[in-house]
């Protein structure tokens, strides 16, 4: 067993605390409990200080009692003395120091015995103190020699005296309902002042959590993301800047969305046109080769020359170069521009991509939900989600290395003053190792991002629960469909 240092404990059990109490937590958080530490340390020293000068006092009003007591029962005892009264020493003193307070007065007899004559009672018009105080406040303020400080008075002519003993109790009692009192006050105070710089700091520091919701937005591509602008002024400064900032972001990023789908157009004119070459020429081409391949395979295959032989064999290895060539060129025109574009609904589209990874990975397992969207959403649309689940795929199984991802497809309507509009909600989830927020976006998400910004959707990459990533993306289409029905497909990996 390892042995720790009572220093190096405090100091773990401090860090511990450091990071629970203070480290990750917010603003508003770490200032209040810097003004209950605060207020709490302000509070003891004045309870200290207080319990400190009421003992003081109960010490000093103690004392005081005691030398006004001792001279009158001196006093008194000559004068009875003088008198003659010994025999009615008992009743005389016990009538005339009603009067006394913070002393107990007792006669002791020649045996030893004493009893008490006057107890520590307050006057009429002075109630005592209830017996509520706590023990550990009483050996507080107890002064010195507490309630066995004793003074004996000698009574000339008699074997009787007279003790004088302090009682601090009533005093210490009522230090006690004062300081109690006070605490309750300072309490009551606290608490309206944590309550007052809750209150304050809300009003200055929700405008800043709405300020990095609003960033957040803002890098979620929410063009349309707007500020209210508070009363406090600084805060309300920021909000101005950061609108204004996110019109210019907004004008810039309608700009640049323009000329992304100018470029994205061209790009996309330039894969049909090659597309369209690939199947109009190379296509024929191929075809041709095939069938002349096949004649002369054909012409050869009844003949018994070695030549024959050769020819044949020369033959059937110009049609598997042939077949290569015509599967190499079914995914050049796939991956240009997906022949069945514009032809068949957007969910067969995505299912047909899934099917096309799926035969090229076997070893890894697909499963998708695809709703029937078979709304007329427009070519920019299908084609956007398209590359869009094509982008996400080809990163799950590249860099993502994972073994099993999911395909999530959907409609959701949402419901507003001016109708009903359809949002396309494309998933795309993987288990793979996920990446880390140092990693760079590459060429592939950047332009994936720009071009669902440009059909003014919104596109959101996070990590996946326990590892992965979820790519989401939603894009806004015109659909008057409004029932749809669900088709769940799924693709297991071969062993």
């Amino acid at each position: 067993m390892i042995n720790i240092s009572p220093q190096l404990r405090w100091k773990h059990v401090f860090a511990r605390f450091s990071e629970v109490a203070w480290f990750g937590k917010s603003i508003r958080h770490q200032v209040l409990l810097a003004i209950f530490v605060m207020l709490a340390l302000g509070a003891f020293a004045a309870g200290a200080t207080a319990v400190f000068n009421g003992r003081k006092a109960v010490n000093v009003e103690i004392e005081a009692s005691m030398d006004f007591a001792e001279g009158y029962l001196r006093e008194l005892v000559r004068r009875i003395t003088a008198e003659g009264h010994l025999d009615q020493l008992d009743y005389l003193v016990s009538r005339e120091v009603q009067h006394l307070r913070h002393a107990r007065v007792y006669v002791q007899e020649p045996n030893g015995s004493s009893h008490m004559l006057q107890s520590s009672e307050a006057p009429a018009d002075d109630s005592s103190a209830d017996d509520d105080t706590p023990d550990w406040f009483e050996a507080i303020m107890m002064p010195k020699g507490g309630n066995e400080h004793t003074r004996r008075i000698l009574v000339p002519g008699s074997t009787k005296s007279i003790l004088l003993k302090g009682d601090p109790d009533d005093e210490i009692a009522e230090k006690w309902h004062e300081l109690s009192a006070l605490a309750l006050v300072a309490i009551i105070s606290i608490a309206l002042l944590i309550a007052a710089f809750w209150f304050v700091l809300g009003r200055i520091l929700d405008p800043l959590v709405e300020l990095a919701r609003g960033l957040v937005a803002l890098q979620a591509g929410e063009r349309l993301q707007r500020l209210t602008i508070p009363r406090v002024r600084e805060v309300g400064d920021i909000a101005k800047k950061f609108n204004a900032l996110a019109a210019s972001l907004d004008h810039t990023r309608a700009e640049n969305g323009e000329l992304y789908r100018q470029i994205q157009t061209l790009q996309e004119e330039e894969r049909k046109e090659i597309a369209r070459e690939l199947h109009d020429e190379a296509g024929p081409c191929l075809f041709g080769i095939t069938a002349s391949a096949e004649s002369i395979k054909t012409l050869v295959s009844g003949l018994d020359d070695a030549n024959d032989r050769a020819i044949e064999k020369r033959t059937e290895e110009i049609l598997m170069i042939t077949h290569r060539l015509k599967s190499m060129n079914r995914s050049l025109l796939k991956r240009l521009h997906p022949v069945s574009l514009g032809k068949v609904s957007l969910s067969a589209l995505i299912a047909d991509l899934v099917r096309d990874f799926k035969s090229l990975n076997p070893g890894t397992h697909f499963l998708s939900f695809i709703e029937n969207c078979g709304g007329e959403y427009g070519e920019r649309v299908d084609l956007t989600v398209y590359r869009a689940t094509q982008e996400a795929l080809t990163n799950a199984l590249r860099h993502g290395r994972a073994t099993k991802i999911v395909v999530d497809l959907k409609e959701e309507h949402l419901k507003s003053s001016s109708g009903t509009t359809c949002i396309i909600h494309l998933n795309v989830s993987d288990d793979g190792v996920g990446f880390s927020p140092e990693t760079r976006i590459g060429y592939g998400l950047s332009a994936m991002r720009e071009r669902v910004m440009s059909a003014g959707g919104t596109l959101s990459i996070e990590k996946h629960k326990p590892h992965g990533t979820i790519v989401s993306v939603k894009i806004p289409a015109q659909n008057i469909r409004l029932n749809s029905t669900f088709i769940e497909t799924t693709y297991q990996a071969s062993p």
